[in-house]
């Protein structure tokens, strides 16, 4: 049974919550607070699996609140508001180490009672699971390169010539935020590459999102438009609602996502696409997540000779998407996000 906490302000929003959780068979709520003294109280006499946690309760810094939280070594899924204020607000708990947010319900939001139903139960579940790290970097460690053999299927590489200036596709998902800001810190403004990110992030985040990893780094750093051309020191954020596809004359397509498509952005289609376009001067790069995307897109770009980083599953908040694209397609170099950009920078050098 995963015991769970919820700290909101409104009590419609904590009903709603804890009558999903119940209702899922295998949660048992264990308490509910409304401002941030009663949810420290909460957290200290229950020692919760997990906590909701409404950033924007009155007179509560939230962020604060989160660090107390998390020296509790509590996993936090976050429930967040659909302005950009509160966007930029989620995105910099998910940042200081919140293992996941949910939008909140409330009239005209882009999300129905059913879905957010689903997706409240299933990342309350996989949070029970995860590593917490708020308030601190995990330390760059090195890491060994690994043989694609040990640990998955050998790969044959067919392999393309390579394009000028070459492309790197970095695709995270749970726990991304702040593994991105780690490795692209480590990027020289000179850095001669074009990186990709693609983050599993609704629409409306994508463009604070953006702004938010450019804190971290020299380059130039923006959400990605139709159109867009592959020019060495930029990083490219692909908006939420639609799929990015890397053309072979190095622009960028932006298409809408399947009805019946898994995730929102794909990681496996601007890996394969990157792969096509740009054969051995393609590079990969899986980070955390929970799922599988990013292990065929990855596998795609060693067969075209590119090289393929992934980080260190133990580092990872959520492990599943490293150690599935490790199983599929295996890795060039496993190491931590800051010693990926570390690689990255030296491979630049000449």
């Amino acid at each position: 049974m995963i015991r769970v906490a919820i700290a909101d302000d409104s009590p419609f929003t904590c009903k709603l919550l804890a009558s999903y959780l119940e209702e899922a068979g295998d949660c048992e709520v264990v308490g509910i607070a409304h401002d941030a003294t009663t949810t420290m109280d909460l957290v200290r006499e229950t020692t919760p699996d997990v906590l909701t946690l409404d950033l924007q309760m009155p007179g509560t810094d939230g962020l604060e609140l989160l660090r107390d939280v998390g020296s509790a070594q509590v996993p936090v899924v976050v429930i967040s508001g659909i302005s950009r204020r509160a966007a930029a607000t989620t995105l910099r708990a998910l940042e200081l180490g919140a293992v996941d947010f949910v939008l909140k319900y409330t009239a005209g939001a882009p999300v129905s009672a059913a879905s957010l139903k689903r997706e409240i139960v299933t990342k309350v579940k996989a949070a029970a699971g995860a590593q917490v790290v708020v308030g601190a970097k995990a330390k760059s460690g090195v890491f060994p390169a690994l043989d694609a053999s040990a640990v998955a299927r050998p790969v044959r590489p067919v392999i393309r010539p390579a394009a000028a200036g070459g492309v790197i596709v970095i695709g995270s998902s749970t726990g991304g935020p702040g593994a991105l800001g780690e490795l692209l810190a480590e990027l020289p403004s000179d850095f001669p590459t074009c990186c990709i990110v693609v983050q599993h992030l609704p629409a409306m985040f994508t463009a604070p999102f953006a702004e938010q990893l450019s804190r971290h780094t020299s380059l130039s750093v923006r959400e990605a438009a139709n159109g867009d051309k592959i020019e060495p020191g930029r990083v490219l954020v692909t908006p939420g609602a639609f799929h990015l596809i890397v053309r072979p004359d190095g622009r960028l397509d932006l298409q809408q996502p399947g009805d019946r498509d898994s995730y929102r952005p794909s990681i496996d289609l601007a890996m394969a696409s990157a792969a096509h376009a740009f054969g051995s001067a393609a590079t990969g790069v899986v980070l955390t997540g929970m799922g599988y995307d990013g292990a065929e897109g990855l596998k795609r770009i060693r067969e075209a000779g590119g090289k393929a980083y992934i980080q260190e599953p133990s580092s990872s908040v959520m492990a599943s998407m490293p150690k599935r694209a490790l199983e599929r397609a295996g890795a060039d170099h496993v190491a931590r996000p800051a010693r990926i950009g570390q690689l990255l920078a030296a491979r630049g050098r000449p």
